[in-house]
C-alpha cells in the first residue's frame, strides 16, 4: 500500500485520510463499548468524545499550520487540505483536553471520569493514525544502518535505510491501548481513583514519545536540540505527575474518612 488507496477520477484518497478515518471510527467505537461495559452513561460519555474530537482536530492542524506557517503563507489555500496530512498530536491533545474540560464543565459531569473512558479509544486511534503517517512518509525516521533499518520514503518520496519512527510510536500506543483494555477488562480500574487511568495514558504515552522522537528526521521547530513536540511531551509528562499526586492524595482524603471513627 501506497501513499494513495484509491483513485475515483479526479478525487483521490491517501493512505493518511484513509487511516486518520479508521483511527477516529475504531477510537469511538472503542469508548462506546468501555462506557457500555463500565455501565457509564452512554450518550454522555459519546457526546464528550465527539466534541474532544472536534476540538482535537481544530487544535492540531492549528497547531501544524503555526509551525509550518512560511509554507502555508505561500499556499493558503492548503491550510484546510486536511486530507493531505498535517495535524500536530501534541496541539490536538491540548485542544482535545481542554474540549472535554469544557464540556465537563458545561454538563457538570467529572472530568476525570470521562477522561478514563476517553484514554483507551485516543491510544488505539494514535496506533492506526501512525500507520497512516508510515504509509506517507510523515513522521520519517534519521537513516541508519543495522537491524533497526527499513527501506522507507520520507515526505518527499525519497527512499532510504531509516529508522521506522512511525511504526515504533504505532507499537507504543497499541501496548499502551492493551494495557488500559486490560485494567477495564479485569475491572482492576475500579480499585483506581477517577482519572488515574487517563494519567497512566499520558504518563506512558508523553515518556514514550519523548524519546522514540530522537530517531525522527523530519522538519520542524526546535528549541535548543529538542524538536517543539518533546518540549510538549516534556511538559504533558509533569502536569500528569502533578495529577498523579493530586489524585493519590485526593483518594487518601477520602479513604481516610470513610475509616474514621464516629465521635458522636
Amino acid at each position: 500500500m501506497g501513499p494513495i488507496v484509491l483513485h475515483l477520477g479526479r478525487l483521490s484518497i491517501s493512505s493518511y485520510a484513509a487511516f486518520m478515518g479508521l483511527a477516529i471510527i475504531l477510537g469511538l467505537l472503542v469508548t462506546y463499548l468501555v462506557s457500555r461495559w463500565t455501565k457509564a452513561d452512554v450518550r454522555t460519555v459519546m457526546d464528550a468524545a465527539l466534541w474532544a474530537l472536534l476540538a482535537g482536530i481544530i487544535g492540531g492542524r492549528i497547531a501544524y499550520v503555526a509551525i509550518y506557517w512560511p509554507y502555508f503563507a505561500v499556499h493558503p489555500r492548503e491550510i484546510f487540505a486536511l486530507s493531505q496530512g498535517g495535524l500536530a498530536f501534541q496541539g490536538s491533545f491540548v485542544a482535545g483536553v481542554l474540549g472535554l474540560i469544557g464540556y465537563s464543565l458545561w454538563n457538570q459531569t467529572s472530568f476525570w471520569h470521562l477522561a478514563d473512558m476517553l484514554a483507551p479509544g485516543l491510544a488505539l486511534g494514535q496506533a492506526i493514525g501512525w500507520i497512516g503517517c508510515l504509509l506517507n512518509g510523515y513522521g520519517y525516521g534519521l537513516v541508519t544502518r543495522g537491524f533497526l533499518a527499513y527501506d522507507l520514503r520520507d515526505i518527499y518520496g525519497i527512499m532510504a535505510f531509516r529508522y521506522p519512527t512511525q511504526a515504533m510510536m504505532s507499537a507504543l500506543n497499541l501496548v499502551i491501548f492493551v494495557l488500559l483494555a486490560a485494567l477495564f477488562c479485569t475491572r482492576t480500574h475500579r480499585r483506581l481513583a477517577p482519572g488515574m487511568v487517563a494519567v497512566l495514558y499520558l504518563l506512558l504515552n508523553s515518556s514514550g514519545l519523548f524519546f522514540l522522537e530522537f530517531l525522527r528526521a523530519d522538519e520542524t521547530l526546535y528549541f535548543g536540540t529538542l524538536r517543539w513536540s518533546q518540549v510538549a511531551e516534556a511538559g504533558q509528562f509533569t502536569v500528569a505527575l502533578l495529577a498523579l499526586f493530586y489524585l493519590r492524595a485526593g483518594s487518601r482524603k477520602a479513604t481516610l474518612g470513610e475509616t474514621a471513627p464516629d465521635s458522636s
